[in-house]
């Protein structure tokens, strides 16, 4: 549940310039879609977020660096998607 909380705020914004962003929110699709996971994602919106809230360091930056850091420490889809 926290997982879908955080790509819904993913979604919300639109600042697409992160390469951390663009390299976690491009594994994730692949993992949505190579688990035939019914999470809603769209990779876009979720980069445009991530990138827009990991400049909020005060608030939200850290647990988006967390997030980015354990997708990427992930070796399988199914922990991948267990990432908060």
């Amino acid at each position: 549940m926290g997982r879908v909380l955080l790509l819904l705020a993913l979604a919300a914004c639109t600042e697409p310039r992160s390469a951390p962003c663009q390299e976690v929110c491009k594994r994730e699709a692949e993992c949505v879609e190579e688990t035939n996971s019914k999470i809603p994602f769209d990779e876009k919106e979720c980069i445009a977020a991530c990138a827009a809230l990991i400049q909020d360091v005060a608030t939200s930056g850290a647990k988006v660096q967390q997030h980015i850091a354990c997708v990427s420490r992930e070796t399988t889809c199914s922990a991948v998607l267990e990432c908060k």
